[in-house]
């Protein structure tokens, strides 16, 4: 097959409700995509991978601009800014087991979060 959603996991795919547990790629990479909304939310807000490489794609459907960054101790890399009906995608490796929060950094006082969990 070719690219598209037609080759990407299906249990890592935005928008659902609930914790979700993403399934390597025929390829390894663990395939993540996060929506923003409006109201201040990613969804899905908690995902499960295991140690491995990560592919996280923010989309923003919204009207306002968004981010993520991880806080201490969880991956380096960051999307710094997704301007209205964009998205962007970072790669990193999680090696060790734990629970990683994430934030958006310009809507973290209205409750924008979520955690990624590596088992």
């Amino acid at each position: 097959t070719g690219c598209g959603a037609a080759d990407a996991p299906q249990a890592a795919r935005a928008p659902q409700s609930g914790d979700i547990t993403v399934t390597p790629g025929p390829d390894g990479v663990q395939a993540v995509t996060l929506v923003t909304q409006d109201n201040f939310r990613y969804i899905p807000a908690r995902f499960t991978v295991i140690p491995g490489p990560v592919s996280l794609t923010l989309e923003n459907p919204s009207g306002t601009v968004h981010n993520l960054r991880f806080d201490e101790g969880g991956p380096e890399e960051e999307i710094p800014v997704v301007r209205s009906r964009e998205s962007q995608t970072i790669q990193f490796t999680v090696s060790t087991p734990g629970e990683y929060q994430f934030i958006c950094t310009f809507h973290d006082q209205l409750g924008q979060r979520g955690t990624m969990v590596v088992r």
